[in-house]
């Protein structure tokens, strides 16, 4: 019944936001996609249709795949193509528009990684079916939305993704380093990484504790700040890691390998 009521407000805030504007701004194409249009059922990474994988990263618009993206898919395991190591097939998606991630919204237990955003990039937008569908991705099937980077991710969060109340409005802030591990972290994959966090330079943002919701717990912060925060939506959650992976820094990339242990295929 929760998540009924959760569907049903999502789509009644999205009309609203529809007819804030003008009629001649929106198109049948906008008012379609506001009705949430999905399909059911749930496929897992060892079955079901082919886009089907346990983890896959973001390479569309905004990602550095020569830098910071690719440094993440070494250290997550991903493959390239064979051959001539392309970042094609089913671990990587490259829109949220399209058939994949029809499919992909459906996955439990398992992980979309946003890799660093580059400034200048752009920030993925994401029309109304996408982000219906990535409402769905998060709040079912304990799957875990990873993001890595510093405002401009924390800017694809707050333009993106949608929950029982609206959205969010995480205010980007620095605050120089080390940060500390928090009580949070107790009984999660982080407990098993470093007491803190270095801050090289300006590598490293968070976001103010201030403008977390109430039901985030904030694992690594600095003063007012948190870098490392997951938030439990619905059946998953996000996990956002405040480092631009330039570099293979130790702390930080035992960080990345712990966000991918929350949710994941239940051992039999």
């Amino acid at each position: 019944m929760a998540r009924m009521n959760a569907k049903r407000r999502l789509k009644e805030r999205q009309m609203d936001l529809i007819r804030d504007y003008p009629h001649w701004a929106v198109n049948d194409g906008e008012v379609a996609a506001a009705r949430g249009h999905g399909q059911g059922g749930e496929w897992e990474a060892d079955r079901g249709p082919p886009y089907v994988s346990e983890t896959t990263l973001y390479a569309g618009a905004g990602t550095d795949m020569e830098g910071s993206a690719n440094l993440i898919r070494r250290v997550l395991g991903i493959p390239t193509s064979f051959r001539f190591h392309k970042w094609d097939g089913n671990n990587f998606l490259r829109s949220f528009d399209g058939p994949q991630f029809r499919f992909l919204y459906r996955n439990v237990h398992s992980h979309l990684v946003i890799p660093p955003l580059e400034k200048g990039g752009g920030v993925p937008l994401l029309g109304w079916n996408a982000i219906h569908r990535l409402y769905q991705y998060v709040n079912e099937g304990d799957n875990t939305l990873v993001v890595a980077g510093g405002p401009q991710s924390v800017l694809f969060i707050n333009a993106n993704v949608v929950n029982a109340n609206g959205g969010y409005d995480l205010e980007s802030k620095w605050h120089d380093g080390p940060y500390e591990r928090q009580r949070a972290a107790r009984g999660t994959p982080f407990e098993q990484c470093a007491v803190s966090l270095p801050g090289p330079g300006t590598q490293v943002h968070g976001v103010a504790l201030a403008s977390l919701p109430a039901d985030a717990k904030s694992y690594y912060e600095a003063g007012d700040v948190s870098v490392v925060f997951e938030i439990p939506s619905g059946d998953g959650r996000i996990i956002f890691l405040g480092f631009d992976y330039a570099e293979a820094n130790v702390p930080w990339v035992h960080a990345l390998v712990a966000a991918r242990e929350f949710g994941g295929t239940p051992k039999k």
